[in-house]
């Protein structure tokens, strides 16, 4: 099967059997005892940190099963009609095409506490099913979730070991057949901190760079995946929530850089009426960040930050699905790559100054007539370069 270029690696190589679902072996084997038992109990709740493997699990619960799957999230769970007319009927029937059939409900945390239908329809769907039923969900530990815990089996995914990525990362290399350095793909394995998903982003995203080589630490990505998940949440997200205020309180970033972030990828995910509320939104906090730095009035964060975040939420009138490849800005990404260069052209600035005796400054300055002289390979001995910075000194000759 032809997939699209453009396609997310996690879903490029989502797995496909149990086999291959590494560091879940006692989650697959209660999913294994589940199906088992099946009708005993009608549900399983996926639950664990984000990127783990819930829907991946689902997913291939249905491949074993050669199952339909018919997929809901929280905001299908509010409209009664469509559940009526819909999903009622598809959770009797049989699959047309396949030999069973799987009713998924993703993140069903997403419910929020004013849509106590929600939860009621839910436990209805699972009631009345007459085919397995798969929630996940990320925390289903709090009190509006009592009644569901227990008519569900609950089936926990822990974080996976980043060894296990690492494993992983290096697999996606060779089917991808890009080169990224084994000490990249560490660094991605263990900042992931267990996410898979976080990770192979990471990796997809690193290798596309021209200039990868340049890269010896992930810590610049790793910010850029919080401020994927940040922008996720909002674009995503009709439901305003406390969340929302303080979504990019946990983004190592700036203010500056999340506003570029913003402005670049609001076009991505909405259109026409809503495109033009989600840049008033951004235009009218942009003009409290104005009056905060003009006047270092900082109550007005509290104002910019709404703005940012439930103010552009607002402009949409239904939660959005699917994945968005969002964009970084482009001027940032030039800077960033600007730095790196300037970065080893200062390392070697700074031995060769410490050598010869005159300052780094003076040594940046006449840095053409030390590449000249840096051609000598005895003399970037003496200077003990890297072999980075003997890359570098090669590229620029």
């Amino acid at each position: 099967m032809n997939l699209p270029e453009n396609i997310p690696w996690c879903e490029k190589h989502r797995v496909l059997c149990f086999s291959d679902l590494k560091g879940q072996d006692l989650a697959v084997d209660k999913v294994n005892m589940f199906l088992k038992n099946f009708p005993k109990k009608k549900a399983i709740i996926l639950h664990g940190p984000p990127g783990t493997g819930k829907t991946s699990l689902a997913y291939v619960i249905a491949s074993e099963l050669d199952a339909e799957i018919l997929e809901l999230n929280a905001s299908d769970l509010r409209n009664k009609e469509k559940i009526l007319q819909i999903i009622k009927p598809a959770s009797e029937q049989r699959s047309l095409f396949k030999k069973s059939k799987i009713i998924l409900v993703d993140e069903v945390d997403g419910i929020s506490i004013k849509d106590r239908g929600g939860l009621s329809e839910l436990l209805a769907i699972i009631e009345k099913s007459c085919f397995p039923v798969i929630i996940t969900a990320n925390d289903i530990w709090k009190q509006s979730f009592n009644l569901l815990r227990q008519k569900c089996e609950l089936i926990q995914l822990k974080e996976i070991d980043y060894k296990t990525i690492l494993d992983l990362l290096i697999n996606i290399c060779k089917k991808e057949k890009c080169f990224v350095n084994k000490d990249v793909l560490t660094s991605i394995s263990i900042k992931a901190r267990g996410d898979i998903r976080a990770a192979i982003n990471d990796l997809q995203i690193i290798s596309r760079l021209d200039e990868s080589s340049l890269v010896k630490e992930v810590g610049e990505r790793n910010k850029e995946e919080s401020i994927f998940t940040s922008l996720q949440y909002i674009f995503k997200n009709a439901n305003i929530d406390a969340k929302m205020l303080n979504i990019f309180d946990e983004v190592n970033m700036n203010i500056d850089e999340i506003f570029l972030w913003v402005e670049e990828n609001i076009p991505l995910e909405y259109k026409k009426e809503e495109l033009a509320k989600a840049f008033d939104a951004l235009s009218i906090a942009d003009v409290f960040r104005g009056r905060i730095y003009t006047h270092q009035n900082w109550r007005f964060m509290v104002y910019e930050y709404f703005l940012l975040g439930p103010g552009i939420a607002a402009s949409k009138k239904f939660n959005r699905t699917g994945w968005t490849n969002y964009k970084k800005p482009s001027r940032i990404l030039k800077i960033w790559l600007n730095n790196q260069r300037c970065a080893k052209k200062k390392t070697i600035c700074i031995k060769y100054a410490k050598y010869c005796h005159i300052s780094t400054k003076q040594a940046m300055k006449d840095f053409m007539l030390v590449k000249i002289i840096l051609r000598d390979n005895n003399i970037r001995e003496k200077l003990k370069l890297g072999s980075e910075e003997i890359e570098y000194l090669d590229k620029h000759m």
